[in-house]
């Protein structure tokens, strides 16, 4: 399938659930893609390996989940729009390095084609990972912003979102997908939604010529600075007088 950026006009096309999100976040504007390879995800690797260099873009195969997910974090430090992708026990090796984008209040977009477990488990579509995606995922009491797709045009719609929510709210944001629709093919219609007013990324690390430096960092040693930080964050975050948070909000 030869992919360019999408046309103004609406394309329908036949594709997998995981080439939709390949071709979202293209569309998104996601040149940069850092990954390792894990069934049943590796469509999306495999779709950006070819077409992300003929646009100008990077992919970096790295050598584990470990290092994509470090990867990921240095070029959205940068304000770049970056993803990576894993299956289930895949995620749960970049957890620490998610709760540093999370602390560091950094936007990335993960994807989580998901698989039986728990352990090794094996590679049938499972629901699984629901507990680790939507209540943090690993230490520091942070939340990632969790969309779940159900079809294969919402993998495109939705991945599209994902990268817009992320920098609204400088959080990750995870596509929470299965095996089953990252792989079926279902018709798709390609025309990239218009996005969000973003505010500008005056906190990205682009050289301080001119300005005074940034700093990007979630360790605060002095006393009360990392419950301070924790607090500064939170009239973005917290839920309104009925319970509903800003994705609620979002969407009705």
């Amino acid at each position: 399938m030869e992919v360019e950026l999408a046309n103004t006009e609406p394309e329908k096309l036949l594709a997998k659930g995981n080439e939709a999100i390949a071709m979202a976040a293209i569309d998104a504007g996601c040149l940069l893609y850092f990954g390792y390879p894990i069934t049943p995800q590796n469509d999306i690797p495999e779709f950006l390996s070819k077409h992300l260099p003929a646009l100008g873009g990077e992919f970096i195969q790295a050598e584990s989940e470990i290092a994509s997910i470090n990867l990921l974090l240095g070029a959205v430090a940068t304000g770049a729009r970056a993803m990576t992708s894993s299956s289930s026990p895949g995620i749960s090796l970049m957890q620490e390095g998610i709760s540093y984008l999370g602390g560091s209040e950094l936007p990335a977009v993960i994807i989580n084609i998901s698989r039986s477990g728990p352990g090794l488990g094996g590679i049938s579509p499972s629901q699984g990972d629901y507990f680790q995606a939507t209540r943090g995922g690993g230490h520091g009491d942070y939340r990632v912003l969790v969309l779940a797709p159900s079809t294969v045009q919402e993998m495109y719609d939705l991945t599209f979102l994902a990268f817009d929510l992320a920098d609204k709210y400088r959080n990750p944001a995870m596509i929470l997908g299965d095996a089953l629709i990252g792989q079926m093919k279902e018709p798709l219609l390609r025309k990239a939604p218009s996005g969000m007013d973003l505010p500008p990324k005056t906190w990205a690390l682009t050289g301080a010529e001119g300005r005074k430096p940034n700093l990007l960092k979630s360790l605060y040693l002095q006393d009360g600075a990392l419950s301070d930080h924790k607090l500064e964050a939170l009239p973005e975050i917290r839920t309104d007088e009925k319970g509903r948070g800003p994705l609620r909000n979002l969407l009705g």
